[in-house]
């Protein structure tokens, strides 16, 4: 096939994948001294809050807006040692931006008793659009989330109420939780609003891919191959839309006896069994390493993996799954079709991202 001929039917399906254009405004006001509101796209000064192109409408909650000074003061909290019992892990830990804010190649993350978890530390981006966040979607909202690794006993091991002490009685945070919510007395909800706005602000729709569908640069036949290669072996059938994951759990057969429970955990459903949350594969390509546990290194292992599924109980149930849903039948992958998909996965790296001042250590 000619590469014109790649390159329209490539951009017929990204057209499908990246969806629905910006066109949403942020709205409504904050507590007394109200703090300026800024719409996506807009600017107050030099600081856009959210600019993006190739991701869905967003989706703020109504109750706590974005706001310069929000947004500041979650991305201090993020980066702040102060909010783990003996004040020597913060957020960012195990959240490093150059690696799409995964755990330093680690396959899971360590505590601050040097007890370790037993899954992967998730990438950071697009969240707006990610429903019942965590592995084993545990988590409603990001505001639920935001305090849940500062008092696991795994992770940060810290009582909510002595962090709030310290804050409390930091002239800094007095002042900038004052700017963003107009407080005098810091509460746990203020502290998951203020991380909850960082974390909404961490946005990714700046890779080559992206660029290539604003028409910006050309892909190249290595690239457009890789693309179809993932197209034919059913890879889009969960990695969907413009976010490239489907916001749902599903049981891949990652073992013939899981230990890990995943979904079933939070729903004690038997149906949900090791079922865990599809990942976005933007910036897949620098999140290594995969799975809920961090089982592979490499990206090669995960496309082999899914060459030759192990059957499960779940796995068989999951056959009588509607088309859309099923997992294809694994051919065997040439080394070329291997190369292929490896070149399309490298185009949907973000460096702007990866690279962003406002997301990065303020401190």
């Amino acid at each position: 096939m000619k590469i014109a001929q790649l390159v329209v039917s490539t951009r017929t399906v990204s057209t499908y994948l990246l969806g629905l254009l910006l066109v949403a405004y942020l709205s409504g006001c904050g507590p007394e001294p109200p703090p300026e509101v800024i719409p996506p796209g807009g600017s107050q000064g030099d600081t856009t809050i959210i600019d993006v192109t190739e991701l869905p409408t967003l989706i703020i909650p109504e109750d706590n807006p974005l706001t310069v000074a929000g947004v500041d003061l979650g991305r201090h909290l993020f980066y702040d040692k102060m909010l783990s019992g003996d004040q020597t892990q913060a957020c960012a830990t195990c959240h490093n931006q150059k690696l799409a804010f995964t755990d330093n190649n680690n396959a899971v993350s360590e505590g601050i008793t040097g007890a370790k978890g037993d899954r992967n530390a998730m990438t950071i981006f697009n969240l707006m659009w990610s429903e019942n966040l965590f592995w084993d979607s545990r988590a409603g909202s990001l505001r639920e989330l935001a305090t849940m690794p500062i008092e696991n006993p795994i992770e940060m091991n810290a009582k909510v109420e002595d962090v709030l002490v310290r804050l409390n009685n930091s002239v800094m945070y007095q002042d900038k939780f004052k700017k963003a919510f107009g407080i005098d007395t810091i509460h746990k909800d203020h502290l998951s609003k203020a991380l909850e706005q960082f974390l909404l602000s961490i946005t990714s729709d700046n890779s080559k891919f992206d660029q290539f569908n604003r028409g910006e640069v050309q892909l190249t036949e290595s690239e457009l191959r890789g693309f179809d290669v993932l197209k034919i072996k059913g890879c889009f059938n969960c990695h969907s839309s413009s976010l490239l994951h489907d916001n749902a759990s599903h049981n891949t057969a990652l073992d013939k006896t899981p230990k890990d429970k995943g979904l079933q955990g939070f729903t004690d459903n038997y149906a949900d069994r090791h079922k865990f949350k599809t990942p976005s594969l933007r910036n897949v390509m620098v999140s290594a390493p995969y799975m809920h546990d961090g089982r592979f290194e490499t990206i090669d292992e995960v496309i082999r993996f899914y060459e030759d599924v192990i059957p499960n109980l779940n796995y068989e149930a999951n056959k009588n799954a509607s088309d859309s849903m099923r997992i294809a039948p694994r051919n065997q992958i040439t080394e070329r079709e291997m190369t292929d998909a490896k070149a399309f996965l490298h185009t949907l790296t973000d460096n702007t991202y990866l690279t962003n001042p406002k997301f990065s250590d303020p401190f």
